[in-house]
């Protein structure tokens, strides 16, 4: 595969019944003949086809083996990898297919012999039964459905399909295309009915259901009781289902294909995973697989091993938390009849000690902090092995060390943006239930609302990187005719081919880049609203690295004398870097000046040379998005025209405080 391959679909099958190799090399091998290639012999260790650009290899070593499928063409080079290994002591049988591409000319479907190879046998992720087909549930089973989601060890993304009275064939098509589509990397579920579907909502609460012949996926882990951001589970409305048809399919199948393929193997499976390719290579014997995957005794005195033990017990997730919204089927002990029952011994030790650190109950400093190990592992494990891989790969090759640092730069933030998120309490910032309740109409309306809002921005989303791709497009075709002598009106022969994904992809790209802008302390801001809202994080990144770039255009036009105006006069000109001059303000309201508590939070440092006192109050700013909640901004300190010749950027992140947002 080319360096710039992506993995666009994983599975990890988890099959108790023997033998894999028999069912696994049929249905494979069936696929192979779809794509013009022979099938299969049976026992022969090793296979080769090839025909028409489709080019295959079939290897296997008594209780394991890999097949490889290479195929190129019009739509770009594909590879699909399937690699498996039979039961040994400890571990079930297992199967994991990787789809690896271009990840523009291809969509991330899963491989069509994995819809017939899970219907060979019961196939979970570990914990979930996988199909390729969609489950209807009805009323009496929606307890099952809430229970399913909330499965401690769910690794694959739950998609719910909503009623439709209007067009119920219409929802069950769409159901079975996304089954088929994410087969193997996803489970999806069609409510039955209306009254399926209200005691599906109403068990859930208002903020999690799924109304309006829509669609929910429910991403992993999943605690519909300590929920704090709950668009985390993307939804997409029937108006924008009927609007677009297949796109928007595409669009949540894509979206939970995502989830997988960009996870790490579980531990158990990725230790015997490279077990089998060192097989495979005749570096290892079969045996070795049962060994690798044994638990490993710790040494005896061995600092590190208990250091390493510790650390893994945190980051073990707690149990389910039992909660109200979802439904039980054995009644709890009641709290006054067990306190009644215990004895003096059992009283004392309910009086919990404090932790010395911090004053609170042991128990709720344990829970934070196996919360917080938890949410660390899974949101950057992926990046947390990326950045090690980069930094053991660059010891020998002379690989730009900036990398490294982007890398660990944005993990810092991240992590700092991730405390601070864990710290919000659920249902901090949400308006108080009115009289009527949360299953009053007016709740209700609320609830749309808030739906049809997100997928207005997730539209939006979607809009502005079609945009985005057309802009290139025309600078690409520029470039051309300017090669060919004939150079076309508003030609960047310089634009760079840096498209940030986040907040901290152009901040960590501008300091590098952009010599007449300095960027302060203000990577955890930006990273909670990387975080928080994934949907917008993109528009939102490629808007501030045009504002960033803009702003250095400008300082270093007016540092050099080229410019006399201010940035607001900079973006009403004709000059070639610039951002519409609506998306600028060069002060704030009276009432924000004035008022220390918000003229503070709007003060951040600079060196000496531009304030005796070290620091000044940045009115000047950048609306990266005008309204809304959030509404994310850039302040800065013009400095162009003074000793340094810069911009100063004190803040990139969400609205700061001011009387309409206090």
């Amino acid at each position: 595969m080319p360096p710039n391959s992506n993995r666009l679909y994983q599975a990890v099958l988890r099959d108790k019944t023997a033998p894999i190799s028999l069912r696994l090399r049929r249905t494979f091998g069936d696929w192979l003949v779809t794509k013009g290639l022979p099938a299969p012999e049976q026992g022969r260790p090793s296979q080769e086809f090839e025909a028409d650009g489709v080019r295959a290899r079939m290897d296997r070593k008594v209780d394991c083996g890999r097949y490889v499928l290479e195929e190129t063409g019009g739509r770009g080079p594909l590879r699909t990898q399937v690699t498996y290994a039979e039961s040994v002591a400890g571990m079930t049988g297992w199967v994991v297919v990787r789809v690896e591409g271009d990840g523009e000319s291809h969509d991330g479907h899963a491989p069509d012999f994995v819809q017939a190879y899970l219907r060979t046998a019961r196939i979970t992720d570990g914990a979930v039964h996988l199909t390729d087909t969609a489950d209807a549930v009805d009323e009496d089973g929606v307890h099952r459905l809430v229970h399913l989601l909330a499965e401690r060890d769910r690794r694959v993304p739950v998609i719910v399909v909503s009623a439709d009275p209007q067009d119920p064939q219409g929802v069950r098509a769409r159901a079975e295309h996304l089954a088929g589509a994410v087969a193997g990397a996803g489970v999806v579920v069609r409510l039955a009915d209306l009254r399926a579907q209200d005691r599906f909502n109403g068990t859930m609460g208002s903020e999690l259901g799924v109304f309006g012949a829509g669609i929910r996926t429910y991403v992993a882990p999943f605690d519909p009781a300590a929920e704090c951001y709950p668009y985390r589970h993307r939804p997409m409305g029937g108006p924008m289902l009927r609007r677009q048809g297949g796109q928007a399919l595409e669009l949540v199948a894509g979206g939970a294909i995502g989830e997988t393929a960009r996870r790490p193997l579980p531990d158990d499976l990725q230790r015997a995973y490279q077990v089998v390719s060192r097989i495979l290579a005749g570096k290892a014997q079969p045996g070795d697989i049962a060994a690798a995957v044994a638990p490993r005794p710790a040494p005896a005195g061995s600092a590190r091993e208990e250091l390493r033990r510790r650390m893994m017990a945190m980051t073990v997730r707690p149990g389910p938390v039992a909660a109200t919204a979802v439904p039980v089927e054995e009644p709890a002990v009641a709290a006054g009849a067990a306190g009644a029952a215990a004895g003096p011994e059992d009283a004392a030790a309910a009086t919990e000690p404090e932790d010395a650190g911090t004053g609170r109950p042991a128990s709720e400093v344990a829970e934070l902090a196996q919360a917080v190990a938890a949410v660390v592992v899974k949101e950057l494990r992926g990046e947390l092995d990326a950045a090690l891989d980069l930094t053991v790969s660059s010891a020998g090759n002379g690989t730009d060390n900036r990398e490294i640092l982007r890398q660990m730069r944005t993990l810092g933030a991240r992590v700092d943006g991730l405390r601070d998120l864990i710290a919000v309490r659920p249902g901090r910032d949400r308006p108080p239930a009115g009289p009527e309740g949360g299953n009053g109409r007016t709740a209700g309306e609320i609830d749309r609302l808030r739906a049809e809002h997100e997928i207005l921005q997730q539209e939006y989303a979607e809009a502005v990187a079609g945009a985005r791709k057309l802009q290139e497009r025309v600078h690409w075709l520029e470039a051309r005719l300017a090669e060919a002598g004939q150079p076309a009106f508003g030609l960047s022969a310089d634009r760079p081919a840096f498209e940030p994904t986040s907040l901290m992809d152009a901040l960590n790209m501008a300091r590098e880049t952009l010599a007449h802008v300095e960027i302060g302390d203000t990577d955890t801001e930006a990273a909670k609203l990387d975080l928080a809202y994934p949907t917008l994080a993109r528009v939102w990144a490629s808007k501030t690295w045009d504002a960033l770039r803009a702003l250095d255009a400008f300082a270093r036009a007016r540092s050099s004398g080229e410019f006399a105006g201010g940035f607001f006069d900079w973006c009403r000109s004709a000059a070639r870097l610039t951002i519409p001059a609506g998306m600028v303000a060069m002060s704030e309201s009276r009432t924000v000046n004035t008022n220390g508590k918000y003229s503070m939070r709007r003060t951040f440092a600079v060196p000496l040379e531009v304030h005796p006192s070290g620091k000044v109050l940045m009115e000047a700013h950048i609306k990266i998005r005008k309204g809304g909640c959030p509404a994310p901004r850039i302040h800065f300190h013009d400095d162009s025209g003074g000793s340094t010749g810069k911009i100063w950027i004190g803040h990139v992140g969400d609205h700061l405080p001011n009387p309409h947002t206090n």
